[in-house]
């Protein structure tokens, strides 16, 4: 069955010759009016009398885009000098280039060959020659012929013989398209993801005031780094981001999940040195690498499968991607082993942490982060942010805070004290913002800290910017 590849207006010969007429004229004007440049000619070889459909043009749009990329890496300069890329007779677009002909040639026929549906591409490279137009073949240039797209052979041969019937030529080049336009489609969500995972990191470091947090206006709980820290730190993330979300979208269904999650933490064991790299050796974002690429992959997976992204959903995958994460990582675990923070925290105290947090699917942030969140919609951005950050403050173990007060039980006097900022009224009062000051101050004096929370505030972000919404009837794949 034909996709929706071939979903457009039946185009006439004489609207085709028309075309072609005017297509001739464009040729010969640019070289008349740039005969020292190369002219390309841009179009599709599409069977059928349908040439253009919302589908074709997208990927037209797509390919050319791609090709614009190969030609600004490899230096050379352009510029678009016509196109019609609605017309009923195909999207076509004339380029403008300022380097040799043969240069122009090898890199249109490598793009033409770079990939299968590059093949559907018909670049015309063109140039002026003792004041005549002249198209550049592949024959010139002892370049591989153009193929059949269904069975290899050379493709004019095919074509003069018609060994293939339309309807068989579309098959074919639906399939293509279709693959493309679904690979595209993945490499957008992997840059959106990226985007909003490091949108939210951004966000978290100019909440204020947070105790015991680095934020635009002090730093002493952390007097190493500040806002400007975190910012280098973020923005040298987004590379790591957008592989966690490549990794979860193009993940094989019936792969087991905790093999996804292998691949994250490879990629989150590198995002590590690409931040001490960017922050000269200061740890801003370790957790964060952490528990946001798992959300990240986990859900780019459920995108990958075109299943919601649900709180059901996202704990679900979250949750068969970790199954063997508390056992590999801390069962079996010793003093007399170099222990990471959290394993030494562990052993102490039995706290397992992001990690524990993680394995069971987020629970502070779907019970106390995303809720506080969308229950003040009303409250400027940096209010709601704060709000969201006390709460998840108040329902969890950080064991940042743990570590640095070396005692567990700071964790009870840390309640009593949200606690009370909440019976003040929280933001919506003026006592409790002061309350909320004095706080600040006395984590800092102290020299305490809500790391934990902050990267839950994070989590909480992102996760409030990728969700379809909070119904729990995702579909299971």
């Amino acid at each position: 069955m034909v996709s929706k590849v071939f979903e457009g207006t039946n185009v006439e010969i004489p609207a085709v010759l028309a075309n072609r007429d005017r297509r001739v004229a464009t040729q010969t004007k640019l070289l008349r009016e740039h005969p020292s440049q190369v002219v390309v000619a841009c179009k599709l070889n599409i069977p059928g009398p349908v040439k253009n459909s919302a589908a074709i043009q997208a990927f037209f749009t797509a390919g050319l885009a791609d090709l614009e990329n190969q030609w600004l890496a490899s230096g050379q300069p352009f510029e678009i000098a016509a196109s019609w890329e609605d017309a009923p007779t195909g999207p076509e677009r004339f380029y403008l280039l300022y380097s040799a002909g043969v240069t122009v040639k090898e890199g249109t026929v490598h793009f033409e060959e770079r990939q299968p549906a590059n093949r559907l591409f018909d670049l015309d490279v063109l140039i002026t020659n003792g004041g005549e137009a002249h198209s550049l073949s592949r024959g010139n240039f002892d370049l591989p012929v153009r193929t059949c797209l269904i069975c290899g052979r050379p493709a004019k041969e095919c074509g003069r013989s018609r060994r293939h019937s339309v309807e068989e030529l579309q098959v074919r080049v639906a399939k293509l398209i279709d693959e493309a336009t679904a690979a595209n489609q993945r490499e957008t969500v992997a840059e959106l993801l990226a985007d909003q995972a490091v949108e939210a990191m951004l966000n978290e470091v100019v909440t204020w005031p947070k105790p015991g947090l680095v934020d635009p206006v002090e730093h002493r709980a952390h007097p190493d780094m500040d806002v400007f820290t975190f910012i280098q730190s973020a923005t040298s993330l987004r590379p790591y981001f957008k592989q966690a979300a490549t990794a979860g979208l193009n993940f094989p269904a019936g792969q087991p999940r905790p093999l996804l999650f292998s691949q994250l933490r490879l990629l989150g064991q590198r995002a590590e040195a690409t931040m001490f790299k960017a922050t000269a050796g200061i740890n801003t974002h370790k957790g964060t690498i952490f528990s946001l690429g798992i959300l990240t992959g986990a859900v780019a997976a459920l995108k990958g499968r075109r299943l919601p992204v649900t709180q059901l959903n996202v704990q679900r995958v979250v949750k068969e991607m970790l199954a063997d994460l508390l056992a590999t990582d801390l069962d079996g675990l010793n003093q007399e082993q170099t222990l990471t923070a959290g394993e030494r925290q562990y052993l102490a105290y039995g706290q397992t942490g992001i990690r524990g947090e993680a394995a069971s699917g987020f629970p502070t942030v779907f019970k106390a982060g995303l809720p506080t969140w969308r229950a003040n919609w009303g409250m400027n951005q940096n209010d709601r942010q704060l709000t969201a950050f006390l709460a998840i403050a108040r329902h969890t173990d950080d064991t940042t805070l743990v570590k640095r007060a070396g005692d567990p039980a700071i964790l009870a006097w840390k309640d009593q004290q949200l606690d009370r900022f909440f019976e003040l009224g929280g933001l919506t009062t003026k006592q409790g913002r002061q309350f909320l000051v004095d706080l600040e101050k006395d984590f800092s004096d102290r020299h305490l800290s809500l790391g934990g929370a902050a990267d839950l505030l994070i989590a909480t972000i992102f996760l409030d910017s990728v969700m379809e919404g909070d119904n729990d009837h995702g579909t299971k794949d």
